[in-house]
C-alpha cells in the first residue's frame, strides 16, 4: 500500500491555467550564526521551478512551431533583507532586469525596453552526423520582458509577485527568471524559477 506522499501526476491540481509539464520545488533553512551552544536561525528560502507548455494547441491549430527556431529570457534581480527582530524576509525589486529575444519569438515576448544591441548567435552540433541542421539567429539585448503566453502571462513593468500556486494562503512567490524555447516541429515551452521563503 502506497503511503499518502505517493500520489499520481494526473491527479495533480495547481492554482494555474494551461499545461504544465513539470514543477518542483525545493527549500533549504538559513543559519545565521553559531556562538557556542546557541544557534540564530534564519529564514527557510526555497525555490520552485515550472516548465509548461507556452502555447495550448486547439481544434484548428497544433500549437506546433514552425520556422526559425526563437529563444526568449529575463533574468529579474531581487535585494533581499531579513528582519530577525520581527523574523520577516523583505524582497525588494531591483528593477526588470536584464533580457533577450533571439529568432521569431515576437508572437509570445518582446523586450519592454531594448539596448539597440543585435549580433548573430549559432546552435551547432554535428553529434548526429554533419548534415544535422544548425541554427544561425539574430539576438537583440534588452531591459525588462512582456511575454503572452502560457502558462503564466507576465510584465515585468507591473508583475511580479505572485500567490502560492501550489498551497493556497502558502508564502508569496517571486519571478526571477523566466526562458522560453521555440523549437521547429514541437510545442513552444516556457520555463519559470521563483523564489520564495519561510519565517515563523
Amino acid at each position: 500500500m502506497a503511503d499518502d506522499c505517493c500520489r499520481l501526476v494526473g491527479d495533480l491540481i495547481l492554482d494555474i491555467d494551461g499545461c504544465i509539464i513539470s514543477i518542483n520545488s525545493s527549500t533549504r533553512p538559513e543559519i545565521i550564526k553559531e556562538c557556542g551552544t546557541d544557534i540564530l536561525v534564519g529564514p527557510t528560502m526555497g525555490s520552485v521551478s515550472i516548465t509548461g507548455y507556452a502555447v495550448i494547441p486547439t481544434e484548428n491549430d497544433s500549437g506546433i512551431h514552425t520556422g526559425c527556431a526563437g529563444r526568449a529570457g529575463v533574468s529579474i534581480p531581487w535585494v533581499r533583507r531579513y528582519d530577525c527582530d520581527d523574523n520577516i524576509v523583505y524582497m525588494i525589486s531591483a528593477g526588470q532586469g536584464a533580457s533577450f529575444v533571439v529568432g521569431p519569438v515576437e508572437t509570445l515576448a518582446t523586450l519592454n525596453n531594448t539596448t539597440g544591441r543585435k549580433y548573430p548567435t549559432i546552435n551547432a552540433n554535428a553529434g548526429s552526423g554533419p548534415a544535422t541542421v544548425y541554427m544561425l539567429s539574430e539576438q537583440e539585448d534588452g531591459y525588462g520582458l512582456k511575454y503572452i503566453g502560457g502558462p503564466i502571462a507576465f510584465d515585468t513593468a507591473t508583475t511580479l509577485q505572485y500567490a502560492n500556486f501550489i498551497e493556497s494562503g502558502g508564502p508569496i512567490l517571486y519571478l526571477n527568471n523566466f526562458s522560453l524555447e521555440m523549437t521547429p516541429g514541437e510545442i513552444p515551452v516556457a520555463s519559470y524559477s521563483f523564489t520564495f521563503s519561510i519565517a515563523d
